[in-house]
Order: C-alpha cells, then sequence, then structure tokens
C-alpha cells in the first residue's frame, strides 16, 4: 500500500474518536418519557370511536327510512277527496267510470261513517241496511236512493251523462257527504245525554 492510502485510513479511523473525545461523552439518560393516555387506551378507545360510528350509521338509515307518521283521515274527508278524484273524471266521456267513482265514495264513507257494509251489497241491500239502521234522516235516505240510482244507470244501462248532470250528480255526493257527516257526530252525544 502506498503511503497517502494508509495516511487516509489512518485519517479516516482516527478522526471519529478525536471527534468523540472532543465531546463530553454519552449524554446520561434524562429518565423514561411516559406514555399517553391514547398509548394506553388506543384498544379500548378504538373499538368506542368504532361502535360509535356505526351506531351513528344505522341512525341515520333508519331516519332516511322511517315513514313520517300519517294522519288518518276522518270518513268525510276521505269521501271528499275520493270525489276530487271524480271531479277530474268528470271532464271526460267516461261516464261508468265516474259513476263508480262517485258511488264507491259514498258507499266507503257510509261503510266508515255508519258502520254499514256498502261496498259489498247491491244498491237495494245497501238501501235497505241504510234504513234500517235509523241514522240517517229520510231526506238523506231518498237523496241517497236517488244518487245511487243514477250512478247504477251510468254502470250498468251504458246511460251517458251531460257535463250539467255529472256536475249536479258530484255536487249532490258532496252535500250528502256535508248533511250525513253532521248527524254522524252529533248523534254519540245525543246518545250519550239520554
Amino acid at each position: 500500500m502506498s503511503r497517502i492510502t494508509v495516511r487516509a485510513f489512518l485519517m479516516l479511523a482516527i478522526l471519529p474518536a478525536t471527534i468523540f473525545a472532543q465531546t463530553e461523552g454519552l449524554r446520561p439518560m434524562r429518565g423514561l418519557r411516559q406514555t399517553s393516555y391514547w398509548e394506553q387506551n388506543w384498544p379500548w378507545l378504538t373499538a368506542v370511536i368504532a361502535v360509535g360510528t356505526i351506531a351513528l350509521i344505522a341512525l341515520v338509515v333508519w331516519l332516511a327510512r322511517r315513514k313520517p307518521a300519517t294522519k288518518q283521515l276522518t270518513p268525510a274527508e276521505e269521501a271528499r277527496l275520493r270525489l276530487g278524484e271524480a271531479a277530474d273524471l268528470a271532464d271526460g266521456q267516461d261516464d261508468k267510470a265516474f259513476s263508480t267513482t262517485v258511488s264507491d265514495a259514498l258507499r266507503v264513507f257510509m261503510e266508515r261513517a255508519f258502520s254499514l257494509r256498502a261496498p259489498e251489497q247491491t244498491t237495494e241491500e245497501f238501501l235497505q241496511s241504510a234504513q234500517s239502521s235509523g241514522r240517517l234522516p229520510e231526506a238523506s235516505l231518498q237523496t241517497l236512493a236517488r244518487f245511487l240510482e243514477l250512478c247504477d244507470l251510468a254502470k250498468f244501462a251504458q246511460q251517458s251523462f251531460g257535463d250539467e248532470e255529472r256536475l249536479q250528480l258530484l255536487n249532490t255526493a258532496r252535500n250528502f257527504v256535508d248533511e250525513a257527516g253532521r248527524p254522524a257526530t252529533a248523534e254519540p252525544k245525543e246518545t250519550a245525554a239520554t
């Protein structure tokens, strides 16, 4: 080996030792570093955060899928709604569909308001049970009889109505619901007083 390489080797070997000797040496230990709260409890904290996140997601999904509470319609409100649907058909030429919708609205109203099995009965059976129930005044029964007979003519005899007749039939049904709805709510008060 040449002299230069030996000198370079010695310098490289001695240099770190001289630098280390010039410093104070190794620093003494300052003490152990205390572990943080997270380092001590990370398994439990991770589990709590995971369960909380899953519960929050489940709550959001449940609230999104939950249907809002629907208000229960009174028999008269439901009948008016159905008669509104029939009014849409009044402008058209389908008298059978119009008559069926209007008469079904009244029959469902009678079933809900007076506990009469109206939709399953023929017109004659329905009128007899309405009369024998004693819940409707005679004038309302006569109006109902005329109304249902006209509806039956359109449904079964293919009778056609003019625009004025359809409107009159619809107004008769609305008036009947209004008139019949009053005694249905007033009747329990009268029976309770006697």
